[in-house]
């Protein structure tokens, strides 16, 4: 079989995280092939939250509007511990730096649906039943070999590899890379049902009751997706019934429930694991062929598809010669990372759920809503994390911070950059709408001066020496003089609201990545600092 030679990228696994890896390799500007050994897409609903992160990332590829139509807004969670709630979470309290206040309730099917038409319309397309059975590599790049439904074996040649090939994935197997886990493992229940009660339909609930746990997702049709967990000894075995949905529901509660008509019912063990390293060379893993953990917290499709816009920028700079390839080590420096602590935090969690230990049960049910109800700060943390916008690279060896007062700053260099309001010509705008793009975005913030002075020129200049790369706009409280042309660069932020909101004192600026986090923050316009930056990140120097 002939085989194409400008393949750039090899995308291996079509599922969620391999349908928004090769989206965003497209848009990048690289040419990808993305394959999967099944015959056709998932018709199973799986999983179910798209996080407000996951939104913003969305937003960027153009989709996210496309999945709001679709999908059903979530404002709140509350976890009830034996009958009683602990607390009430408002996604908006917690949220106010987002355009997406909310989880987003999608089944999976209708996500990788949406991901596949996009991939369509940017001239893509998925090679079903075409199965990876070798990869070799060298300093030049990869070979693959697939095998076809017909039997016929392809040799490829690409540039790189990735392997967004689930738990059982087989470019991990190749590689010969360890899945480590850990001992605790446990079983799962799922299942769409129509229930009847009296809480509101549109919000996600968890009940907690002796060692029994249960989840209530709502979906658009009327229906609730249930997680149910078990210790792994005390788990029933064989095909889940309605009958065992309701057990459970009739021991944690809410009292009086009913559930009927079921659908799409499964059951599931989960050993929590994390791959010993996430790329070899030209070849790279992300989502569950990375890390699997328990679904509780509903972080696992998007961490992977947060694995996906992490790694496609890098490799776009790369392939196309601006960036040098020890920017790809970044990726597995601040991936793994966020999949450690994942595993860690789903696992303390699931082992507080699931506690029966009547001591243990006891101090969980008297602490846990006092420290939710009394204590914002923990509760704000707690919705950070659920909502994924607390994830931050501040130890990642690509991120720089320059500041005078560290201590009195919200932000820093690694964090995820905050959307909020400017003036552009004067209509109001939000900054987020002019980071969709595929460059870095350097905002200059000149505080109460103008933007003509020497320091905003020198930095102009050095930006345009990476202008392929690098966009840069000015921020002023000044508004344009009547009379005068506008500076087609110019964002009014006419009280100051976006400079309170990204922590500049006065004069400095904020470079963000494609990915949407801040590769470099500085409190000065020291244009030394941004020009050394820019020369150890990019070969794109006139």
């Amino acid at each position: 079989m002939s085989t194409p030679t400008n393949v750039d990228v090899l995308v291996v696994g079509a599922g969620p995280v391999g349908l928004t890896l090769a989206n965003e390799l497209i848009r990048h500007g690289l040419n990808c092939r993305i394959v999967d050994s099944a015959p056709h897409a998932t018709e199973k609903t799986k999983a179910l939250g798209i996080m407000p992160r996951t939104l913003e990332l969305l937003e960027k590829m153009g989709v996210a509007e496309t999945a709001i139509a679709a999908g059903l807004k979530t404002p709140s969670f509350s976890p009830f511990i034996d009958g009683k709630r602990a607390t009430t979470i408002d996604f908006q309290e917690h949220l106010l730096d987002s355009p997406y206040p909310f989880v987003l309730m999608l089944p999976q099917n209708e996500t990788e649906a949406l991901l596949t038409e996009h991939l369509h319309s940017q001239g893509g397309a998925i090679e079903w039943q075409a199965e990876l059975i070798a990869v070799t590599q060298d300093e030049q790049g990869v070979e693959a070999v697939l095998r076809h439904a017909d039997g016929e074996e392809e040799h490829i040649q690409v540039g790189w590899l990735v392997g967004c090939d689930g738990a059982h994935s087989m470019v991990r197997h190749l590689l010969g890379l360890n899945f480590v886990g850990t001992a605790f493992e446990q079983s799962f229940a799922v299942g769409n049902v129509r229930l009847t009660w009296e809480l509101p339909y549109d919000e996600i609930f968890a009940f907690i009751h002796q060692g029994s746990f249960i989840a209530y997702f709502p979906m658009r049709n009327g229906r609730h997706r249930v997680v149910i967990a078990y210790e792994l000894d005390k788990a029933p075995t064989g095909d889940v019934t309605l009958e065992e949905v309701q057990q459970v529901i009739d021991i944690c509660g809410p009292a009086g429930t009913r559930a009927s008509e079921p659908a799409d019912l499964g059951r599931f063990h989960v050993n929590q694991r994390k791959a010993e390293h996430y790329a070899q060379g030209h070849v790279f893993l992300a989502g569950d062929a990375a890390h699997i953990h328990s679904p509780i917290g509903a972080q696992g499709m998007n961490t992977g598809i947060q694995d996906a816009f992490n790694l496609s920028w890098k490799l776009a700079l790369v392939a196309k010669g601006q960036a040098s390839r020890q920017l790809l080590a970044s990726y597995e420096a601040e991936r793994e990372q966020v999949g450690k602590e994942l595993l860690r935090g789903t696992e303390f969690f699931t082992r507080m759920v699931l506690a029966s230990n009547p001591l243990l049960t006891t101090v969980r049910n008297h602490l846990a809503p006092l420290v939710l109800s009394s204590l914002p700060g923990v509760q704000h943390q707690l919705a950070q994390g659920i909502l994924e916008v607390g994830i931050s690279y501040h130890k990642s060896p690509i991120v720089q911070e320059e500041q005078t007062h560290r201590s009195h700053q919200r932000l820093h260099a690694g964090d995820r950059a905050p959307d909020g309001p400017v003036v552009v010509n004067g209509s109001p705008r939000q900054i987020f709408e002019l980071l969709r793009g595929t460059q870095h975005v350097l905002l200059g913030f000149a505080g109460q001066q103008s933007s003509s002075g020497e320091s905003h020129k020198a930095i102009d200049d050095c930006i345009g020496h990476y202008s392929e790369v690098v966009d840069n706009y000015w921020i002023t409280q000044h508004p344009p003089e009547q009379g005068k042309e506008v500076v087609a660069n110019l964002l009014h932020d006419p009280d100051g609201a976006l400079q309170r909101r990204y922590g500049i004192a006065d004069e400095g600026y904020v470079l963000i990545r494609p990915d949407g986090y801040i590769g470099l923050y500085s409190q000065t316009l020291d244009v030394e600092v941004l020009r050394r930056y820019l020369e150890e990140m990019f070969l794109a120097q006139r």
